[in-house]
């Protein structure tokens, strides 16, 4: 029993060392995403400025309320170097017509990439939405699963004031 137990423990701390996904306090894995202007979005091309990723789909109802948060995130922060990205992903296809349509539906402004299945596969992102805050340096500071509304809104405007200054 003792020698699973070791076995089990060491099999679990492998997994954290090598977990491909965002980690807190860890610098955000190497990224591409393409927007639906056809810019591609990467590590290298946002660094010195705080990213707010959000993995969404059009199907799914709490990606939808999550929306609107980003808007207003996007309205209040991006004169200050906050870029919002809604990270369409788990669509039935990965050409940009899902986010696209979407986006023009509702009016929104602040950027949208498409075809973020793989990614969020190699992240081992298997829920969404999935919000990912990084700062200024590249490094996650912030990660948030599901969508809780008002007190998600808060606590993400609380983090960005921290990061923007």
């Amino acid at each position: 029993m003792k020698k699973l137990t070791l076995s089990v423990a060491a099999l679990a701390l492998s997994a954290c060392l090598f977990a491909a996904g965002p980690q807190l306090r860890q610098p955000l894995p190497a990224f591409s995403m393409k927007d639906l202007a056809g810019k591609t979005h990467t590590n290298k091309s946002l660094k010195g400025k705080v990213i707010l990723l959000d993995f969404w789909a059009t199907w799914c109802g709490p990606c939808k309320q999550a929306s609107p948060m980003m808007q207003r995130l996007h309205t209040k922060y991006a004169k200050r170097g906050l870029v919002a990205i809604g990270a369409n992903a788990f669509e039935k296809s990965e050409d940009k017509s899902f986010a696209e349509g979407y986006r023009k539906e509702h009016k929104y402004t602040y950027t949208f990439t498409f075809g973020n299945s793989k990614l969020a596969d190699s992240w081992g992102i298997t829920g969404i939405p999935y919000f990912v805050l990084v700062d200024k340096k590249g490094v996650v500071q912030w990660i948030g699963r599901g969508f809780n509304g008002a007190t998600m809104e808060s606590e993400l405007s609380k983090a960005i004031d921290g990061l923007i200054k």
